[in-house]
């Protein structure tokens, strides 16, 4: 008997030549699972998508604002690199500071784009830059041969040109963002303490022990420093000694600066919590429970504490009480504090395309700016003035609010 031999490829095309006319359209192509969608369907299932904004509308329908970030945004320019960091830049009134994977700090003109001068501090580059009055500090952390942490070292470099004006080093690395007031450098160590520093040496002034490493960013007043740790405490120091004034333990890692009135202190913690304590006792005075953590830092705007969570949710909770007054669900994890101007306030998602602007009263959509096809946000954004910093996984990008037609110059803060 005679056989015949068909290879596989053989066999699978002449499979699909002898059934193809007996096939449905959906069938015939195994990425179709139903009939082709209209326009205007897909359109209205897009809208449908929990926390998906409709592009297509910059405002939403009723929603009206006097604050700049309601101006419509356009991009000035952006400054595209391969080493692009997850830091947030950092700005003054003349120039931008952005930290680079691999080590480098780079300032760029604000007004262009041009590059001024680069920096490289020797390490890896682990907080976002500070920037004082004529100096910028930057925080690095040593890495020896063998990959392990060789220290830590924080070095002063004059605005203008760059050059180094003092480096100090020291035993372990910082891991906060540093906060410069007055003549001092305030910082967390992954040693577990903060620390008070000359701003014209890095020697240490005074130091406060914790129980872990403090991450968290400080929030300075005449009347005390205030600090979160990865131990779950928020502590109140005399900004003179660092003697403890008050201790407040919560459950979850404190990370986000803390916000304070004349007579409140507000701050999120790890546990998905909001508290509010007494300023100058660290007595409770409510908690609010969002649906995840909370590493944001909470920002107030008139009678409101306005929180993002890693629920995708931006929560505004009353002053006075902490009942949950709206919220607002985004589609990416929410890791930076809202940005808030005047009656509205600028969020801008972790790994989003877009940032989006809402009012402070009822959370309504007032502004929408696109970034472009692959972009990605993936640090704190920047407002200052009328310009908006945002820095994405390819680069910098800059955009600037532009006068709309439908907000007279009168009613823009100037």
């Amino acid at each position: 008997m005679r056989r015949i031999f068909i290879d596989r490829s053989g066999l699978k095309a002449f499979a699909i030549i002898f059934l193809l006319p007996f096939l449905t359209p959906a069938q015939s192509n195994p990425k179709s699972e139903s009939a082709p969608q209209t326009r205007q369907e897909r359109k209205d299932e897009a809208k449908q998508k929990a926390g998906r904004p409709d592009r297509a509308a910059r405002t939403e329908a009723g929603a009206a604002s006097t604050s700049r970030l309601a101006l419509p945004f356009k991009r000035a320019w952006q400054y595209l690199t391969e080493s692009a960091s997850t830091l947030a830049p950092s700005v003054d009134e003349e120039r931008i500071y952005l930290p680079l994977a691999g080590g480098r700090v780079i300032c760029l003109d604000r007004g262009s784009g041009s590059l001024l001068w680069t920096s490289e501090p020797g390490g890896i580059v682990g907080v976002p830059v500070a920037v004082g009055e004529n100096s910028v500090y930057i925080a690095t952390r040593k890495v020896a041969d063998d990959g392990s942490e060789a220290g830590g070292s924080l070095r002063a470099v004059d605005k203008a040109t760059g050059l180094t004006v003092w480096v100090k080093d020291y035993p372990r690395p910082f891991a906060s963002p540093l906060e410069p007031g007055g003549n001092r450098i305030y910082a967390g160590s992954s040693d577990g303490s903060f620390y008070a520093l000359a701003s014209t040496s890095g020697d240490v002034i005074w130091k406060v022990e914790t129980q872990d490493i403090v991450h968290g960013r400080a929030r300075i007043t005449d009347r005390a420093i205030y600090f979160g740790s990865d131990d779950g405490a928020l502590r109140a120091v005399d900004p003179v000694n660092g003697q403890m004034i008050w201790k407040y333990q919560a459950v979850g890692k404190i990370i986000g600066q803390p916000a304070v009135d004349a007579r409140d202190i507000y701050f999120g913690s790890g546990d998905g919590y909001i508290t509010s304590a007494d300023c100058l006792t660290g007595k409770l005075k409510w908690r609010s429970r969002t649906g995840a953590a909370v590493e944001a830092s909470p920002v107030l705007a008139g009678g409101r504490v306005l929180v993002a969570s890693f629920d995708n949710f931006v929560y505004a909770l009353s002053r006075s009480n902490g009942d949950r007054i709206w919220k607002r669900r985004l589609e990416n994890r929410i890791a930076s504090a809202p940005i808030v101007e005047g009656d509205a306030s600028l969020v801008a998602p972790l790994r989003g395309e877009y940032v989006a602007v809402f009012l402070n009263s009822d959370g309504r959509r007032v502004n929408l700016y696109q970034l472009e096809k692959d972009f990605e946000i993936v640090a704190d954004p920047v407002f200052s003035g009328d310009t908006l910093v945002l820095a994405t996984d390819k680069g910098l990008v800059v955009a600037r609010t532009t006068r709309s037609a439908d907000i007279p110059p009168s009613a823009v803060k100037k």
